[in-house]
């Protein structure tokens, strides 16, 4: 029974709570007056196909970049390939206290 409970909660904590406060964005609709767009994949993939006006914190940097250097009281915007990337970078950024994260796919 206590296995089952524990089960359940880490299916949640993983897979369930990370895609209610990660919204998806149009990227069209992102500008740099109210959001701070950060880049989470690797070096190579954000050289070959930048993303204006995003800061390149690959996904591997984040947790330390977000301690050391990254400083916004605007909403984010993650970029990622995927939303599996997304939502590893959302559930990092929940635990500095980043409310409103929101993520759009690279071209």
């Amino acid at each position: 029974m206590l296995a089952s409970i524990g089960l359940i909660v880490f299916v949640l904590n993983q897979y369930v709570l990370p895609f209610n406060y990660l919204k998806k964005i149009d990227q069209q609709s992102i500008n740099d007056d109210r959001y701070c767009v950060i880049d989470v994949r690797d070096y190579v993939s954000a050289h070959r196909s930048p993303f204006p006006s995003a800061e390149n914190i690959p996904l591997s940097y984040l947790p330390r970049a977000l301690k050391e250097r990254f400083d916004c009281s605007k909403e984010i915007v993650l970029v990622s390939d995927d939303v599996r990337g997304a939502r590893i970078a959302a559930k990092i950024m929940r635990k500095k206290k980043f409310k409103s994260i929101y993520y759009t796919r690279a071209c």
